[in-house]
């Protein structure tokens, strides 16, 4: 049967213009992550934009036992939930629920990952668009110090009841949604569900424009808390995708490490090796909570050379100190022993006086005819510190490395200076200067430690 034209325009016109349901939803869960824990409570309120227009609530049986704090918090037992439904029972209501329908949470990347990890053990892809409740508010209502959803619900005169159970959240947040709505909340929704879709990752409290000023360039980024704690520093070689990774990517912490960024800043470079050495150096200025590496450094391990009351030169390899003359620098002491066994076989040196072997007598080599017999007063001293003096030549670096690439600028130029094989810092200056002297670069750069990140850092690139 042919439809009129009449009938069709009103068709489209009814399409076109029925009203947008939100389905505003709270969980109460087991714990904080998706991958590993499960959901004990649900609610869902359907929204009109003007009125709730239906509503459910169920606990669920997550199939584990709930801690006694969850209990605590939330009054939900295991009594309570012996015989509930599991997800599987509800998720057809849910779905229904959901489906067609805009999924508003308060910090609704939480829910939803909870509910969409869920449908995924069920082998169903949950795909809805979100709008998150605390970004709306934040936007709707600037200027208060959280926006958790007790704090934004004191500040605005809502009463919760049964605060930390499901339906009661739920309607609380139902509430703040139709407030927002009354103070021109719709412009602002229009705006946020019309933004390209990796805005919905960003971190609750990390405003979009923020997110859009960072650059694609080689540089140090740091997150901040609410508190303005620097909680993470990180390196790129383009920081704006690499940060925008970090709330892409899987992790078990992810979820309560992104719910922690509220600012993010950084610091250009130019390069990554700089880049490296810079977030290198911050991480330990700074110690952020959720950097794992790199905060603590196992001790730089150095050969150094002395000489003892019989004016022989004996070498030993002993961890880093600012009073050590440090010859030669070792990510660690295994490293450091192979090093001067080489050089005991390569140059007969005697293991005794490089601290390889212990005796109060002639080394063990000695009596292999490995060593020449310092130790046994039979070679001249000063004929055995002469080999010293060759194995130091030979292995340890001499002279200056000035290390010159871009800067953070089209402008400036990048130096970094290594001296003897220790590194000595980093710095900028202008590019329209072709070349740069070992004592411009010493001006130039800030003096850092040579530690056994930086170390490994300077191991991972090959200089001229």
């Amino acid at each position: 049967m042919a439809m009129c034209h009449n009938c069709e325009i009103n068709s489209n016109f009814t399409e076109l213009f029925s009203p947008m349901i939100y389905a505003i939803t709270d969980i109460e869960t087991n714990g904080r992550f998706a991958s590993s824990n499960g959901i004990t409570e649900i609610a869902i309120v359907l929204h009109d934009g003007q009125k709730i227009i239906d509503q459910f609530s169920s606990l669920i049986n997550p199939g584990t036992t709930i801690l006694p704090f969850i209990s605590q918090l939330t009054g939900i037992t295991n009594e309570m939930l012996k015989d509930a439904p599991k997800f599987h029972e509800v998720a057809k209501k849910i779905w229904e629920m959901t489906d067609q329908a805009i999924f508003v949470a308060h910090s609704v990347n939480f829910d939803y990952s909870f509910i969409r990890e869920e449908f995924k053990q069920l082998g169903a892809d949950f795909n809805r668009k979100k709008l998150c409740t605390v970004k709306l508010s934040r936007t709707v209502f600037p200027g208060y110090p959280s926006y958790s959803l007790g704090e934004i619900c004191n500040r605005l005169n809502i009463s919760i009841r049964n605060r930390h159970r499901a339906l009661g959240d739920a309607l609380a947040t139902v509430q703040l949604f139709e407030k927002c709505l009354e103070n021109n909340g719709t412009l602002h929704i229009d705006r946020m569900l019309k933004r390209s879709t990796h805005f919905s990752v960003l971190p609750t409290n990390l405003s979009p424009e923020k997110y859009n000023e960072l650059p694609e360039k080689c540089g140090v980024y740091y997150f901040y808390n609410s508190t303005g704690k620097i909680i993470y520093i990180g390196k790129a070689i383009n920081i704006k995708k690499r940060i925008y990774s970090h709330f892409t990517g899987k992790g078990r912490n992810k979820l309560s490490f992104t719910d922690a960024i509220a600012d993010v800043k950084y610091q250009l470079c130019g390069t990554e090796l700089i880049a490296l050495l810079h977030e290198s150096q911050e991480i330990k200025k700074h110690f952020p909570i959720y950097n794992a590496a790199q905060k603590f450094d196992s001790g730089l391990y150095v050969l150094t050379d002395y000489f003892n009351q019989k004016g022989v030169r004996q070498l030993m390899c002993i961890k880093a100190h600012k009073n050590v003359k440090a010859l030669k620098a070792f990510s660690n002491f295994d490293e450091a022993r192979v090093a001067i066994q080489f050089l005991v076989d390569e140059f007969k040196l005697c293991p005794k006086f490089c601290g390889i072997q212990t005796s109060s007598d002639a080394c063990f080599d000695y009596q292999l005819k490995k060593c020449n017999g310092v130790c046994a007063n039979e070679e001249p001293i000063l004929k055995y510190n002469s080999r010293v003096e060759q194995a130091i030549d030979y292995i340890c670096e001499k002279g200056s490395k000035i290390i010159v690439g871009d800067g953070r600028s089209e402008e400036e130029s990048s130096v970094v200076l290594i001296e003897d094989g220790f590194y000595k810092g980093f710095g900028f200056y202008e590019k329209k200067k072709r070349s740069i002297t070992l004592s411009q670069a010493r001006n130039i750069v800030q003096p850092f430690k040579h530690t056994v990140n930086i170390h490994r850092i300077l191991g991972m690139f090959e200089f001229e």
